[in-house]
């Protein structure tokens, strides 16, 4: 006997069946209401006349994008068909907003939304085989996350979904003093531009890594990161001291480095305390001999 996993439909099959027969005054013992309803489900499940069948298939990984640059966001159909009479349409997968429409061998683009206008492109050098591309020109920030791919051919239809990540690469790092802080000195390091939010490392002469005293990463309008980082040197890491910053997405760095000299560290020179001592003795010396002055004057003048 068939089968079906769904009850539900099941069930929608017998009482189509029913009505079925009361429609056409089958006596009851004619056809039983359940072959009959098996029938019927098989019909249902067979291809609509005149809209094929087909899958969408699009990028298993995320399509990567940098700011200002081009984003193509690629799909295809399987098995290999003609997309020229199709209906194609790109959309944001959390609002549902076209993004773009082609539809009837052209684009369509009066409900397109606002942000894209001017900046899509439907390229369909390989449409007789089903396959086409969104292109997305001057990447923002906001072309960043989650897209639908959607075909559609008379009553039947079939998408896919696609990650655009966003990246940007910032400014060249640069350190600065801020001075000097518990017994080593404090070097501040910033940047601006990027997205997402950055790494921060900072090595010494050594190349090991020197955990940071603070890190911040302010936003601007525009969406993208800025880093604001410092750092307390001691005395043992005198030398070169480098800050490089990274893009997670893109695997790419930027970094500087800077000289540290022992003169920058706050400590006590020699030399300075010997000064420091004979002038104290010098003045306690003078000091005692303007004493003795100011007595002997005292004496002369009243023959003490």
């Amino acid at each position: 006997m068939l089968g079906y996993k769904n009850p539900v439909n099941l069930s929608a099959g017998i009482a189509l069946a029913t009505t079925v027969k009361k429609m056409v005054n089958f006596p009851d013992s004619f056809l039983p209401s359940c072959l009959i309803s098996h029938l019927l489900l098989l019909l249902l499940q067979l291809p609509i006349l005149g809209s094929a069948q087909f899958v969408v298939i699009g990028p298993a990984e995320p399509i990567l994008a940098q700011v200002g640059g081009d984003a193509e966001l690629p799909c295809h159909l399987d098995p290999t068909m003609s997309a020229e009479n199709l209906e194609v349409r790109w959309i944001r997968s959390q609002s549902s907003d076209i993004v773009h429409l082609y539809k009837k061998g052209e684009d369509q683009l009066e409900k397109q939304m606002e942000e894209y206008r001017g900046r899509t492109e439907l390229v369909r050098d390989t449409i007789a085989t089903g396959s086409v591309s969104l292109r997305i020109s001057n990447v923002t920030i906001s072309d960043d996350g989650e897209y639908q791919c959607l075909f559609i051919d008379g009553s039947f239809q079939n998408e896919t979904n696609l990650e655009v990540h966003v990246a940007a690469v910032g400014s060249d790092p640069l350190i600065h003093l801020e001075g000097h802080e518990k017994g080593g000195i404090r070097l501040g390091c910033t940047s601006t531009g990027w997205y997402p939010e950055p790494q921060v490392h900072w090595r010494d002469v050594r190349r090991e890594t020197i955990p940071s005293l603070s890190e911040s990463r302010p936003r601007a309008s525009d969406g993208l990161f800025g880093v604001v980082a410092t750092v307390i040197i001691r005395e043992g890491s005198v030398g070169t001291v480098s800050c490089s910053i990274r893009n997670p997405r893109l695997s790419q760095e930027k970094g500087t480095e800077v000289s540290i000299a022992g003169l920058f560290f706050p400590r006590t020179n020699p030399w300075k305390i010997a000064t420091i001592v004979i002038l104290s003795i010098l003045g306690l010396f003078l000091g005692n001999c303007g004493l003795v002055f100011w007595i002997k004057i005292l004496s002369d003048q009243y023959d003490l």
